[in-house]
């Protein structure tokens, strides 16, 4: 499939609330909300906006472990869906989502503690993007961003799965980083750390200079970078943080 399609494919994908749904589950073997959960342990304070919230079901996770939330949306279609997994949750008003671009959020200045944007599309490579997360992320405040996610080859179905993704999006999925990791031998890791993460056991492995991420451009607003690769029995999550140190 060309790139040109790849991206035809995944636009119609997210405007349709069920296909993106089937489509974030079957082929990713269920693993997608384990995926964007990732994000939960590394939240610091207590406000938090969500860019690029799809069908809202981590906006409805971080509500429920008792976060103040907004989200922005750009597709009218997910912010309908997003808002009525809200209320199917109970959780929040349907006023939390807005419908907007990352490009020109609407706040001021120093209003959040996090913004986190999990497998987002090409916003994320912007750096007007950036520059707003910059701006509305207090002092100490963080960007979290789950760039990409893969399954191992383990058991019976994966490698199948794996091998359907394959021909399907190509070799370099939306779902991987932007960048492919390196190898793991080339990676100077830092330190790390076994967790057992919301309730599954997870190794978290904190890497320098890793390859992937490296196309946010935090640098260039003044965010420093933390890049972790998250590994569980059945799959690896790769995840970049920016921080704001002052």
């Amino acid at each position: 499939m060309t790139p040109h399609l790849r991206k035809a494919l995944f636009e119609t994908l997210y405007r349709h609330e069920y296909l993106y749904r089937f489509a974030s589950t079957v082929p990713f073997a269920g693993q997608w909300r384990a995926w964007q959960r990732q994000v939960l342990p590394r939240l610091r304070g207590h406000d938090v906006l969500e860019l690029g919230c799809g069908l809202g079901d981590l906006l409805g996770d971080m509500l429920e472990a008792g976060y103040a939330c907004q989200a922005v949306e750009h597709a009218p279609e997910m912010a309908r869906a997003a808002r009525e997994t809200l209320a199917r949750r109970h959780l929040g008003s349907p006023s939390l989502v807005l419908l907007g671009s990352a490009q020109n959020l609407p706040f001021s200045s120093n209003s959040f503690d996090n913004v986190v944007s999990t497998f987002p599309a090409e916003y994320i490579y912007d750096p007007e993007t950036i520059a707003q997360v910059e701006s509305v992320l207090r002092p100490g405040g963080r960007l979290i961003v789950i760039e990409g996610a893969t399954l191992l080859p383990v058991g019976f179905f994966q490698p199948v799965l794996l091998l359907l993704q394959m021909l399907v999006y190509g070799p370099g999925t939306i779902f991987t980083p932007r960048k492919k990791r390196q190898p793991q031998q080339q990676d100077p890791v830092r330190r790390l750390i076994s967790t057992k993460e919301l309730a599954q056991d997870c190794t978290t492995i904190v890497i320098e200079n890793a390859a992937f991420g490296q196309s946010i451009p935090l640098a260039q607003a003044g965010l420093s970078r933390r890049s972790e690769i998250v590994r569980s029995s059945r799959w690896e999550v790769y995840v970049t943080i920016g921080e704001k140190t002052s």
